[in-house]
Parts: C-alpha cells; structure tokens; sequence
C-alpha cells in the first residue's frame, strides 16, 4: 500500500525544483522524469522501507537522471531513473536484444527501458559476487534503480581524468582486478576509458580499494563471438594504455 504522505512529500520535493529551474528544458526532464507512474512507484518504495527520501539532483544523462537518495538508517543512495516518455538513448534495444537473460523482454519502447534498468541491477550483483568494486545494487523496479552513493554530500566521485591518485599503481591494479571479475561474471564492458566511465571512488566493502570505479556498467554485455570480444580487447587497450603511460592513473 501506498503511504499518501510520501507522495505528497514528494510532489513537494519535486515542485521546489521545478520553481528553482530556471531553463525550460531542464523543467521538461523534470515532468518527463517524474511521470505519475514513476512517482507512484519511488511512494511505493518509501513505503515498503527502501526509500526514506529523495533529496536532490545528482546528474542528467542520455536516458535518465541521477538523484541523490536516503535510505530508512540515513545512508546515502544514488536513485536512477531512467525516463520512459523520452529516452533519448538510441540504441537501448542493442544492449538488451541478444542476450540470453533477457530474451523473452517484448520490443515496446517501455519494456525495453524495464528490461535496461534490470540489466545493470543484475549486472552489479553478478559483478560484486566476484570481487568487482562497483557500487552495491540495492533494489530495481521497472525503470528506477537504487545503489550505494559513491561520493560525498559535496559532489559524486569525480572522472578520473579531472583527478590525480594518491596511489596510482594500487588505482591500476584495482581496475585490473575489477576487469577480470567483470569477466568471470560472463560480461564485458566495451567502453571504459578516463572520460567518462571511470571514477575515482570507494564503494563499500571491507577491501582496500585503489580508488577506481568503472561507471556505465549497464552496457556490460554478456560475452558472445566476435564483437564481444573486440569489446574486451578496446577495455583491455584503454586500461593498458592509461596504465603504462599514468596519463591520469
């Protein structure tokens, strides 16, 4: 059962962003984010003890937003939700049509968009299983995806091109180590570099950890022939090269 006190909480939460946005633009993600649907569904999870509050904006990307969460003890959430009405991601369809976990999703745009959210919910778990430091998947319902907050109440952990490691060969062998456990896991990443799907962080755990996180880890693809491979092998290029030459490790 829904708490009409969350929804109400909610609604308030939202509107006051919309009153502090000043471009239309923006206001529009916000209405196209938070359709009823969606609301109904972060209530829901208020409700059944996940979600203690959303607290503020985090991050716009391509196919949904980023919002900084609180859970019910008062730890710290990253709460995606990728938006239905307007994905503007294109090739959603690509990552998800194909692999074998997801190959009863029917093609219609918001399936598809379900079915995404649900792949990098089960990409995290499969992945931590084996000893990835990624951030820990808490909970996935349709297009909303709960995870541990990698960063401070100032910002999320930083690129890893705009920072410089205290120790750069710990960072190194941290993103190796994650790498092989993303392929033990049966996956493959595909895109890694500095620009954007690596940050300086620390997810949770009794590990030490060098500092490095790999980000945009629902396009981790489950490991086929040929293209797959040729995937591995541009993580394996990327890394190596950032590596040996410390460019930004």
């Amino acid at each position: 059962m829904i708490d009409d006190r969350a929804l109400q909480q909610l609604e308030r939460q939202i509107d006051s962003w919309r009153v502090r946005v000043k471009d239309s633009d923006e206001r529009k993600t916000y209405d196209e984010v938070f359709d009823k649907q969606t609301l109904l569904l972060l209530a829901k999870l208020m409700s059944d003890g996940v979600l203690r509050s959303v607290d503020y904006p985090v991050s716009t990307g391509k196919e949904g937003n980023v919002f900084h969460g609180t859970d019910p003890d008062g730890s710290a959430l990253a709460l995606k939700i990728y938006r239905v009405s307007n994905a503007t991601f294109r090739n959603i369809a690509n990552y998800i049509i194909g692999d074998s976990r997801f190959r009863n999703v029917r093609r219609s745009h918001k399936e598809i968009i379900y079915a995404w959210a649900r792949k990098e919910y089960k990409n995290l778990l499969g992945m931590a299983k084996l000893g990835a430091r990624v951030p820990r998947a808490i909970e996935q319902r349709n297009n909303v995806l709960a995870m541990s907050y990698i960063g401070d109440e100032t910002r999320p952990a930083p690129l890893l091109r705009e920072v410089r490691l205290d120790d750069p060969a710990a960072g190194f062998e941290d993103l190796v180590e994650t790498m092989t456990a993303i392929r033990k896991a049966g996956l493959v990443h595909g895109d890694l570099s500095v620009g954007d799907r690596l940050r300086a962080g620390r997810p949770p755990g009794p590990r030490p950890c060098g500092g490095v996180v790999p980000a945009g880890l629902r396009e981790c693809i489950a490991v086929l022939p040929p293209p797959r491979r040729e995937g591995r092998r541009g993580d394996t290029r990327e890394t190596g090269a950032r590596g040996s030459g410390r460019d930004y490790l």
